[in-house]
């Protein structure tokens, strides 16, 4: 975010959403006003705009998001026609391999999972739609950032990056091993990278230019994702549908996918 100071008059309004997160969803007056470092004479009058346009509600003296950002969010799925035509396949693969999937999309230096199709197994990691994570941590924010221009893995290179858990890769050295691994196999895995006891596989959804368009991936238990020969089937599911969703999107060129070197990466690893 910018310096408070430097935020316009117009855009303080939009700067005050920023503050509302999964961790903290609900937010005070005196709050908003410590946390943007403005009087709280000038957050009120944002949190009023906000309030008369549906984008925040006032309960009990604290606001949270409003309705009307779930009827803007359904529009911003509309507005990714390759997400129309993967759908039914991922719901094809989530029912084949029982795990959730992801559709995952990069924004800026972050990944945005824009759809999430929940496991139907009573064992499952919840991911909610719209979270968003850092590029460096997690398989599908990870491989997008592998296929990300150069200029956004500088960024991320000499940026901050923070520990999620014990797992999460911050040195740079171990980072740019990972991305050159899925830069060669076409696959990222992560195991307890953002959340303990995790587990995600993620491979490249690629346009009629070539282009990564998301990332496709399965989650779940890491347990589950550790036993190799259902790893394997992950692995080769995931594929198959990646490939599938790419071709009717327009891609044409040879699918580079090396599922033996991945597993020998992976091995190498070990839990």
């Amino acid at each position: 975010m910018k310096p408070s100071e430097a935020i316009p008059t117009l855009e303080r309004p939009l700067y005050l959403l920023g503050f509302f997160s999964e961790e903290q969803p609900y937010w005070g007056l005196s709050e908003l006003a410590r946390a943007s470092g403005w009087p709280k004479a000038t957050c009120l009058r944002s949190l009023r705009a906000l309030e008369n346009h549906g984008l925040l509600v006032k309960e009990n003296e604290r606001y949270r998001l409003g309705t009307r950002l779930v009827h803007l969010g359904a529009l911003v799925k509309a507005a990714y026609p390759a997400r129309q035509v993967a759908l039914p396949l991922m719901q094809a693969l989530r029912d084949a391999t029982g795990q959730s999937v992801q559709w995952v999309v990069r924004d800026g230096l972050e990944g945005v999972y824009l759809e999430v199709l929940e496991a139907r197994s009573r064992v499952r990691l919840y991911i909610a739609p719209g979270r968003r994570a850092p590029l460096y941590a997690g398989a599908s924010t990870r491989l997008l950032l592998a296929f990300a221009p150069e200029a956004v893995q500088r960024a991320v290179f000499t940026g901050e990056r923070k520990r999620y858990t014990p797992a999460t890769p911050l040195g740079l050295p171990e980072l740019k091993g990972l991305l050159a691994q899925t830069q060669q196999s076409g696959f990222a895995a992560s195991f307890g990278e953002l959340e303990p006891h995790s587990a995600e596989l993620a491979t490249p959804i690629r346009g009629a230019g070539g282009e990564v368009l998301a990332a496709l991936s399965l989650a779940g238990a890491e347990a589950l994702y550790r036993e190799e020969d259902r790893l394997v089937d992950y692995l080769k599911a995931l594929d198959r549908t990646a490939e599938e969703i790419s071709r009717r999107l327009g891609y044409v060129g040879p699918w580079q996918a090396d599922l033996r070197s991945f597993l020998r990466t992976l091995q190498t690893v070990g839990p």
